[in-house]
């Protein structure tokens, strides 16, 4: 699982972390801390619950986990201590708003109407499932422009055929036939879609259409 929250983004898959897109070093018990906290957020990890979890067969004394809350702070470049927080006399949460990537889309069926996004002359297939539009590399609609957040926004593919949009808090927002989303909106065939500056046509082909394309 890939996961994305400020200028930071965490691949639990090959435990690589990045900062504004530089690989930034966390010790192998500091990332055990980091993905405990993310995968558990927004509860607070009591003290003595990550303790046992980061140090399962050793005595450790209970001054050694500020340690390692202060290396992943660092290296998250977390100085006002706004993503991980402290819980004086009880433990540690994750506060960032975070996105996940990575969520398996499922091909649709050859039998079922393909969803489709044209955007800046690309034809982009919409899986059943979560596809993710952004910047970022892992999204399944990758937008490389200023205008467009790294993750952006989503659309939702469910097994029946239907489709919704939703913005993700991006910075200049998501639009559905010329009206912003705040939402999410159900897409029909046809419709405008604007993320940030970029235009897309979401569109959808039916199996027996002769104008359909072929990947």
């Amino acid at each position: 699982m890939t996961y994305v929250f400020g200028r930071c983004r965490l691949d639990t898959a090959s435990r690589a972390l990045t900062r504004d897109g530089d690989a930034v070093h966390l010790s192998p018990k500091a990332f055990q801390l980091l993905r405990l906290m993310i995968e558990s957020r927004p509860k607070v990890l009591p003290k003595n619950t990550l303790m046992e979890k980061i140090w399962p067969d050793a005595f450790v004394v209970e001054a050694n986990l500020p340690v390692l809350v202060g290396e992943v702070r660092g290296a998250l470049g977390d100085d006002d201590n706004a993503i991980v927080k402290t819980h004086h006399g009880v433990g540690y949460s994750f506060a960032a708003a975070t996105h996940e990537l990575g969520s398996d889309v499922i091909e649709p069926p050859s039998t079922m109407p393909r969803m489709v996004l044209h955007v800046v002359g690309r034809r982009i297939v919409l899986g059943i499932g979560i596809n993710t539009v952004g910047r970022d590399h892992d999204a399944r609609v990758r937008l490389n422009d200023g205008s467009v957040s790294r993750i952006h926004a989503r659309i939702v593919i469910d097994a029946n055929g239907s489709a919704v949009v939703e913005d993700l808090d991006s910075k200049n927002g998501t639009w559905v036939q010329g009206v912003p989303t705040h939402a999410s909106v159900a897409l029909n065939d046809g419709d405008e879609l604007m993320f940030g500056s970029v235009r897309a046509r979401f569109i959808i082909e039916r199996p027996d259409d002769p104008t359909t394309q072929s990947l």
